[in-house]
């Protein structure tokens, strides 16, 4: 359906987005996982909550990290 020769933006966008999506869904699935929910409480559910927030919030850092150190080690190693 999309071509990477002739619309290589586009690609990779939808790529991304699709490879985002998808390690979401194994970090939450995981994290589901990981309580006891024979025994919900408010506590296992703000424990929940919080686990959320801290998998988003470094996810977020290390991708925008990543993303930044690839941008600058581009910029610095093109040599055309």
């Amino acid at each position: 359906v999309l071509n990477q020769d002739e619309t290589p933006l586009l690609y990779s966008l939808v790529f991304g987005e699709g490879v985002v999506n998808d390690a979401t869904s194994v970090v939450l699935f995981n994290a589901i996982q990981s309580f006891d929910l024979s025994h919900f409480n408010s506590s296992i559910a703000l424990q929940f909550v919080g686990n959320f927030f801290y998998l988003f919030i470094t996810s977020t850092v290390l991708g925008v990290f990543a993303g930044l150190l690839s941008a600058y080690m581009i910029k610095k190693l093109y040599f055309g």
